[in-house]
């Protein structure tokens, strides 16, 4: 008999089942070095527990994912987290020893074995509870929504066989799809729709919710429906997955118009607003990738109204980006033995603070949305500005240095606050490689070394 008495312990036990994970380890820590007896027993609760719900986590691998929310703003399907927790607590009723068989199978796996036996008969005993006896798993005051989850997570548990078999090979089909890939995927799907009518629409769900990048899911619908055109999917069960992801698509257009504003707006941020174009074209582009689209579809109409879109408010940008350097760069013209020189920097008149910032927001989007411009439908716009960009900051630097080289006496650090602020637009549009071979430039120039006055 412990230090404890059986009922004092029995409900410290009930207590520990509710903490949370973080608390149960912070305890665990904390009575770590104990060597008083009835706390000693209390760890050891805490450890149970805490192997317990590892258990309970190796066994529902699969389904994890479908208790919590998407991180990239994708909508999926969602089971309550009170769901799985009630289910495990039946099993240990229920299922004494498949519950603790679990326990010793967890304790010698490795990484590479199989799924042990055991936790294959755990998840159908509990779909088999949901079915049968529902009321061990539904909450204190249950509603009709409570039921309907119940019943639907015993049909998502049904395809454990299969949903384990896919994630397993997960790595390998994020991959090229090849000819023997897409047969297994296909073989898996037709084995989910002959275990239900939905059985592979639930597959998907559960292949969605384990993706990091949910936009991905195009990539396997389109496999799985063996290339289907885009007028089939629109219209077949698995749409469900193309409508959410151009739902996201059009609330970033949204976003992003809103962002970067109409005419006779100044947006906020460039490069924040080049990153908002990136994530929009990546979207539009998984799609794209893997599902044949029509004008006149229901989904390519769509995303090529987005297509439009983006170009408009891209193609405005780019526009005035050289004039916005132009500002950012004073130039002024001299004469030379009565003729007019070509234009040379101003040094004279540096640019207001608020101009520099706005020219090094312009040339980051343009460096950012380079590797989008084919896609988005900007390259050749794209393309000339971005050599005119390049062109004109090459002009001035030269001709800084023509005057940090020559004779004619110029404040040496008025002259480096120039190259401080070309060398560092530079960098903005064409990278730091530039930017530092400049700065050696400057470096070795004869800025700072004394003049030979006559």
């Amino acid at each position: 008999m412990g230090v404890i008495a059986d009922k004092r312990l029995n409900l410290v036990k009930g207590l520990v089942k509710t903490l949370p994970q973080t608390s149960l380890r912070s305890l665990e820590l904390a009575l770590g070095l104990t060597k008083d007896e009835a706390l000693v027993q209390v760890r050891e609760l805490v450890s149970i527990e805490l192997e317990f719900r590892h258990v309970k986590e190796a066994v529902f691998a699969p389904y994890l994912a479908l208790l919590e929310a998407r991180h990239d703003g994708l909508e999926g399907i969602q089971f309550p987290v009170w769901l799985l927790d009630n289910i495990w607590s039946a099993l240990e009723v229920r299922e004494p020893e498949l519950y603790m068989q679990s326990r010793y199978a967890l304790r010698g796996l490795r990484s590479e074995d199989p799924t042990p036996v055991v936790f294959f008969r755990l998840v159908t005993a509990a779909a088999q509870i949901c079915r049968e006896n529902p009321h061990d798993i539904l909450p204190g005051k249950p509603d009709t929504s409570d039921g309907e989850a119940v019943t639907e997570f015993a049909k998502y548990l049904d395809l454990h066989r299969i949903s384990r078999a896919m994630l397993g090979r997960l790595p390998d089909f994020l991959g090229r799809i090849d000819a023997d890939r897409a047969t297994a995927l296909r073989l898996m799907f037709k084995d989910a729709c002959a275990n239900d009518s939905e059985g592979g629409y639930r597959l998907m769900e559960i292949l969605f919710a384990n993706l990091e990048e949910g936009a991905q899911i195009v990539k396997f619908v389109a496999t799985v429906s063996d290339r289907a055109g885009e007028r089939f999917l629109a219209a077949s069960e698995l749409a469900v997955f193309g409508e959410r992801i151009l739902g996201v698509v059009d609330e970033r257009l949204r976003d992003l118009k809103a962002y970067m504003g109409g005419r006779g707006k100044v947006c906020e941020d460039l490069g924040v607003a080049g990153q908002k174009v990136t994530a929009c074209l990546a979207l539009i582009h998984s799609f794209e990738n893997y599902i044949e689209l029509q004008r006149d579809g229901p989904w390519g109409k769509r995303l090529s109204a987005g297509h439009k879109l983006i170009a408009e408010l891209v193609e405005s940008e780019l526009k005035k980006a050289e004039r916005i350097l132009e500002d950012t760069l004073p130039l002024k013209s001299e004469r030379v033995y009565g003729r007019v020189r070509k234009e040379t920097p101003h040094l004279e008149r540096p640019p207001k603070p608020e101009a520099v910032a706005r020219a090094a927001q312009t040339l980051a989007f343009v460096k950012t949305v380079r590797n989008v411009a084919h896609a988005g439908g900007f390259s050749s716009l794209h393309t000339k500005t971005a050599q005119a960009l390049e062109s004109a900051m090459d002009s001035y630097f030269e001709e800084l240095l023509s005057i940090a080289n020559g004779d004619e006496p110029a404040d040496p650090d008025v002259v480096m606050s120039f190259f401080e602020l070309v060398t560092d637009l530079m960098q903005a549009l064409c990278g730091e490689e530039k930017a530092v071979v400049s700065r050696r430039r400057v470096a070795s120039s004869d800025l700072f070394k004394p003049k030979n006055v006559a």
